[in-house]
């Protein structure tokens, strides 16, 4: 995992953010990204309601691993004959990945009495919130709040409902992203506008 994000980090372009993606064919790449889909699943069920695992996590920058893989998925570029099912496949992973750092911060901030106050060499749940509430988680929330390019059809459930779980997921990161970016009206404009979609 850790190889392939430095692999990624080598083909982003110098000051760009956007990773040019080697071409494969779109079965392969759909086999790959439906690999990392159930990891980020299994990841979750061993992190959901585990306060040791996700102490271990963010103490091996586990959050940071995760929301660069999130981005750099979504920044990807594929050529002039993308297929929309991939980039809807790309911000389903996204989604996932963005919906676990929500439900970790958030059971680090409800429970924090099952995580002790950090002093056995383990992350506090503050901690443990702060590394879900970085500028890059925070950016994100605000990405997946967008819309994606040729978005935008009536009937497009799957992707009114990633809408709504970064919608959710940006409610319950927000103030941390506003603390972290210093920025009191963190999101604000961008919740507005999807709610009055």
């Amino acid at each position: 995992f850790a190889s392939e994000l430095d692999r990624r980090a080598d083909l982003t372009s110098e000051g760009g953010t956007m990773a040019v993606m080697p071409s494969q064919s779109n079965a392969r790449y759909r086999a790959a990204v439906t690999f990392r889909l159930r990891a980020v699943y299994a990841l979750g069920a061993l992190l959901r309601g585990n306060p040791a695992a996700q102490r271990a996590f963010v103490a091996g920058g586990g959050p940071e691993l995760l929301v660069r893989d999130a981005l750099g998925t979504l920044s990807s570029v594929r050529g002039p004959r993308t297929d929309a099912s991939l980039v809807g496949l790309d911000r389903k992973l996204a989604s996932k990945v963005l919906s676990l750092g929500e439900d970790v911060a958030t059971d680090a901030a409800l429970h924090a009495e099952d995580y002790g106050d950090g002093g056995d060499g383990g992350p506090s749940p503050g901690a443990i919130v702060g590394s879900f509430t970085t500028e890059a988680w925070c950016d994100l929330a605000l990405r997946m709040l967008s819309s994606p390019p040729g978005d935008g059809t009536a009937g497009d459930v799957a992707g009114r409902g990633i809408k709504e779980r970064a919608l959710r997921s940006a409610s319950a990161l927000g103030p941390g992203c506003a603390a972290s970016t210093g920025d009191d009206s963190w999101g604000v404009e961008e919740v507005i506008r999807v709610r009055s979609e």
